[in-house]
């Protein structure tokens, strides 16, 4: 009896972990996304949707105010994952302005399917302080 409880538990513990680590793990990253492959103004915010929720995972919780306040070692640290998400931002900007969407403009893609989460996202950033 002890072996199937033991069994269940290793089973259910194993699962939970592994759901956990798939969700963690498949993640979207900027460094991920190919401008060549932005056919229109859908893959343009599904981009700046992916780009904006990385900022919000660099900068965590904090706003502007509170990063500045940080130890220069540890704004460095913040600087060098920001700095390729800013590069990153700037090419898809390049590349969506045939499409009428900017990071800053993206009115254009309403109907796409990620355009919630990415006004959800900027909102988040403007609160913030960054934009």
């Amino acid at each position: 009896m002890k072996k199937i409880f033991l069994f269940l538990f290793l089973g259910l513990f194993f699962n939970s972990c592994n759901s956990y680590l798939g969700k963690k793990l498949s993640k979207k990253s900027a460094e991920d996304i190919d401008v060549t492959k932005i056919e229109d103004a859908c893959d343009c915010v599904e981009a700046f949707e992916t780009i904006s929720a990385n900022f919000l995972d660099v900068y965590g919780n904090k706003t502007r105010e509170e990063l500045n306040e940080l130890s220069d070692d540890k704004k460095e640290k913040i600087k060098k994952k920001v700095d390729p998400l800013f590069e990153k931002r700037n090419e898809v900007n390049e590349h969506c302005r045939k499409f009428g969407i900017t990071y800053k403009r993206f009115t254009n893609g309403q109907t796409c399917p990620s355009y919630k989460d990415l006004s959800k996202n900027a909102e988040k950033l403007e609160e913030k302080g960054f934009k």
